[in-house]
């Protein structure tokens, strides 16, 4: 393998391991966030427009 397929392939796992850190990412926030709207709904009440 040539410097230039190393530097090649290694941008594509690069890429795809930054991919998969964002799908894990959106994941936990979205968990994290219903918490939180969950526990400010039990302290405030609900929300008013």
């Amino acid at each position: 393998m040539s410097g230039s397929e190393l530097l090649f392939y290694g941008g594509i796992g690069v890429m795809a391991a930054a991919a998969l850190l964002g799908v894990v990412a959106v994941v936990g926030f979205r968990i994290s966030g219903r918490r939180l709207r969950a526990r400010l709904e039990k302290e405030f009440g609900k929300r008013r427009h």
